[in-house]
Protein backbone atom coordinates (compact mmCIF):
# COMPACT_ATOMS: atom_id res chain seq x y z
CA UNK A 1 0.00 0.00 0.00
CA UNK A 2 1.14 3.51 -0.87
CA UNK A 3 0.65 6.67 1.10
CA UNK A 4 0.28 9.90 -0.76
CA UNK A 5 1.55 13.21 0.48
CA UNK A 6 -2.03 14.12 1.27
CA UNK A 7 -2.49 11.43 3.33
CA UNK A 8 0.48 12.15 5.82
CA UNK A 9 -0.67 15.43 5.82
CA UNK A 10 -4.01 14.58 6.52
CA UNK A 11 -2.58 13.16 9.74
CA UNK A 12 -0.15 15.59 10.81
CA UNK A 13 -2.91 17.94 11.15
CA UNK A 14 -5.09 15.79 12.88
CA UNK A 15 -2.17 15.25 15.65
CA UNK A 16 -1.58 18.39 15.56
CA UNK A 17 -5.68 19.59 16.59
CA UNK A 18 -5.40 16.53 18.95
CA UNK A 19 -2.73 17.89 21.17
CA UNK A 20 -3.96 21.26 20.74
CA UNK A 21 -7.06 20.06 22.40
CA UNK A 22 -5.37 18.12 25.03
CA UNK A 23 -3.22 21.17 25.86
CA UNK A 24 -5.80 23.55 25.77
CA UNK A 25 -8.30 21.42 27.79
CA UNK A 26 -5.55 20.73 30.71
CA UNK A 27 -5.34 24.95 30.81
CA UNK A 28 -8.89 25.41 31.40
CA UNK A 29 -8.94 22.72 34.09
CA UNK A 30 -5.56 24.56 35.80
CA UNK A 31 -6.97 27.69 35.75
CA UNK A 32 -10.34 26.58 37.00
CA UNK A 33 -8.50 24.98 40.14
CA UNK A 34 -6.41 27.85 40.81
CA UNK A 35 -9.63 30.24 40.47
CA UNK A 36 -11.67 28.49 42.64
CA UNK A 37 -11.59 29.17 46.26
CA UNK A 38 -10.23 26.60 48.75
CA UNK A 39 -12.33 24.71 50.48
CA UNK A 40 -12.46 25.22 54.18
CA UNK A 41 -14.12 22.79 56.92
CA UNK A 42 -17.07 24.10 58.77
CA UNK A 43 -15.87 26.43 61.47
CA UNK A 44 -16.76 24.25 65.01
CA UNK A 45 -18.86 25.61 67.33
CA UNK A 46 -17.34 27.58 70.32
CA UNK A 47 -17.60 25.76 73.78
CA UNK A 48 -20.14 28.56 74.88
CA UNK A 49 -22.11 27.82 71.84
CA UNK A 50 -22.49 24.55 72.75
CA UNK A 51 -23.67 25.37 76.07
CA UNK A 52 -26.38 27.32 74.91
CA UNK A 53 -27.50 25.12 72.98
CA UNK A 54 -27.95 22.08 75.59
CA UNK A 55 -29.55 24.70 78.10
CA UNK A 56 -32.17 26.09 75.27
CA UNK A 57 -32.37 22.50 74.65
CA UNK A 58 -33.45 21.88 77.86
CA UNK A 59 -30.52 18.65 78.59
CA UNK A 60 -29.24 21.31 81.74
CA UNK A 61 -30.53 23.17 84.65
CA UNK A 62 -29.96 27.16 84.95
CA UNK A 63 -27.66 26.62 87.61
CA UNK A 64 -25.36 24.52 85.70
CA UNK A 65 -25.36 26.68 82.83
CA UNK A 66 -24.21 29.36 85.22
CA UNK A 67 -21.82 27.18 86.78
CA UNK A 68 -20.30 25.95 83.36
CA UNK A 69 -20.33 29.50 82.10
CA UNK A 70 -18.73 30.74 85.06
CA UNK A 71 -15.77 27.96 84.58
CA UNK A 72 -15.53 28.76 80.57
CA UNK A 73 -14.52 32.39 81.78
CA UNK A 74 -12.26 31.49 84.36
CA UNK A 75 -10.63 29.39 81.67
CA UNK A 76 -10.63 32.37 79.06
CA UNK A 77 -9.27 34.34 81.80
CA UNK A 78 -6.03 32.14 82.09
CA UNK A 79 -5.58 31.71 78.91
Amino acid sequence: MHYSTADAAFWSVLVLVLWILVVGVAAVAAVRMIRQPPRRPPALPSPLDILERRYAAGEITREDFDEARARLREHELDV
